[in-house]
C-alpha cells in the first residue's frame, strides 16, 4: 500500500520578484562568456528578457520573450518569440537556437526549428516534489505563476552524514 505524501496542495500561486531572480541568474551566468547582463520583467503571459550576448566574438544585446512557460518532471520549458537585437532588428530564431547550443550546456536543451528550451532543474529540484506550472501573468518586476496540484512525497534524503572538520 502507498503511503501519503508527506504534504499536497490542490493549487498554488506563487509571485517572483524578478529584480532578484534577475540578480540570481546573473550569478550563475558570471562564468560563462557567451551571455550576460541579463534583465527580466513580466509582459502578459510571457517574461521578456534581455541580455548582452556574444556569438563568434561579437557582444550585441538580445531580447526575447520567454512564452507558454510550463514545468513538469523538474524541467522548465518555454517557447521563444519576438526576438530581437541592436534596439529592434529582429533577429532569426536559429541564430538564437544556435547561440544556445553553443554553451553546450548540460542543463539547457533547443529543439531547433520550434523555439523550445528546455532547462534541466533536476539538480535544484528534488525527486520528491511533484510540481507543475499550469501559466504565468507577469507585471513589469513580478512573475505570477499558478501551479497545479502537487505533493511532496517525503523530505529530500541529505546524503551522508559528515565529520566536522578537525575531526
Amino acid at each position: 500500500m502507498l503511503s501519503p505524501p508527506l504534504a499536497r496542495w490542490d493549487g498554488l500561486h506563487l509571485t517572483l520578484d524578478l529584480a532578484r531572480v534577475e540578480r540570481h541568474l546573473n550569478e550563475l551566468l558570471s562564468s560563462s562568456d557567451a551571455i550576460g547582463d541579463l534583465s527580466l520583467r513580466g509582459e502578459g503571459d510571457a517574461l521578456a528578457a534581455e541580455a548582452t550576448v556574444t556569438w563568434k566574438g561579437i557582444p550585441a544585446r538580445v531580447g526575447l520573450e520567454l512564452a507558454e512557460i510550463r514545468l513538469r518532471y523538474r524541467h522548465l520549458g518555454f517557447r521563444m518569440r519576438k526576438l530581437r537585437a541592436l534596439g529592434g532588428v529582429p533577429v532569426p530564431r536559429a541564430a538564437v537556437e544556435l547561440a544556445l547550443r553553443s554553451l553546450e550546456s548540460p542543463l539547457l536543451r533547443v529543439f531547433p526549428g520550434q523555439g523550445i528550451v528546455v532547462v534541466d532543474l533536476r539538480k535544484w529540484l528534488p525527486e520528491e516534489l511533484h510540481l507543475r506550472i499550469l501559466t504565468v501573468q507577469g507585471t513589469a518586476r513580478s512573475l505570477a505563476v499558478w501551479f497545479a496540484p502537487g505533493r511532496l512525497d517525503e523530505l529530500p534524503d541529505r546524503g551522508p552524514r559528515r565529520l566536522p572538520a578537525g575531526t
